[in-house]
């Protein structure tokens, strides 16, 4: 996006802040802190990296399901509203919405801090965390940074979905208002349903995990699901250049552009 002007749209502006959040959480929480932690099986770090690495890992995470929630709600308005899109979705108020998205899940692991609390190593997930005894702050952080946006999401792509099966059985009817989307639109939202689905098969176990055990008040899953909790949370951010590269043409073109070196190209060319 930064070669190509072409690719700097107002949804590949979302793509852009979820690659961002992606980034940061293998760069500054996952990898150089996490993989030392899984070689060794304990905390080999003092406690301020700990309580660094709980916090970026929690506001990033947050900030991934709310840069979904905007792409959804970009793609609904695209699809379902299209009349109205252009008023609410100009490259302004689209970079504003995404730096509120950021301020907002910056936030939801600072109120936590801020309050006195700090965050613990947990020797399976090789994560520092919140605690489970703290359930009046995950009942709070779980329906709003969590439930809500995931309502959202389901509700965005089912009308979605809706509004596509009625254009579709009404192709020639002049009065449609998805009439005036394009095929290509419809690809983005697809695409980007894709991300949200794998987004939510790598996070609803990492969400359902953290509910049971604040409701049980311990840990009952066996130490080999809280190491796939870490891992589904990796993999989850490693998948979406992937799902990119294989459904969107122009980010494809654009990732062989960027990767392969200039005797490649001065071959295609030939």
């Amino acid at each position: 996006m930064l070669l190509n002007r072409r690719m700097r749209t107002i949804p590949n502006m979302f793509v852009a802040s979820l690659a961002v959040s992606d980034l940061l959480l293998g760069v500054f929480s996952i990898g150089p802190l996490g993989i030392p932690t899984l070689v060794t099986s304990h905390w080999p770090f003092n406690d301020t990296t700990c309580q660094f690495q709980g916090y970026l890992g929690f506001a990033l995470a947050c900030a991934s399901i709310h840069t979904l929630v905007l792409m959804a709600v970009n793609r609904y308005y695209r699809i379902v509203k299209p009349t109205k899109y252009c008023h609410y979705f100009t490259k302004k108020k689209t970079l504003i919405m995404i730096l509120v998205t950021w301020f907002y899940s910056i936030c939801a692991p600072l109120i936590y801090v801020l309050i006195g609390n700090k965050m613990v190593f947990h020797p399976s997930k090789f994560f520092c965390f919140i605690p489970i005894k703290n359930s009046a702050f995950m009942a709070y952080v779980i329906p709003l940074y969590i439930g809500i946006p995931i309502c959202v999401i389901i509700y965005c792509y089912f009308r979605i979905f809706t509004a596509v099966r009625h254009h579709n059985s009404n192709f020639h009817h002049p009065g449609n208002p998805i009439s005036m989307v394009n095929v290509e639109e419809v690809k983005v939202a697809r695409t980007i349903l894709v991300i949200v689905v794998f987004f939510n098969l790598c996070w609803i176990p990492i969400f359902t995990i953290d509910i049971l055990d604040t409701i049980f008040q311990r840990w009952i899953f066996p130490p080999d699901a809280y190491m796939a909790y870490t891992f589904l949370g990796t993999i989850s951010s490693a998948l979406n250049p992937f799902i990119y590269g294989v459904l969107n043409k122009s980010f494809r073109k654009n990732y062989l552009n960027v990767l392969r070196c200039r005797c490649c190209r001065s071959q295609a060319v030939v």
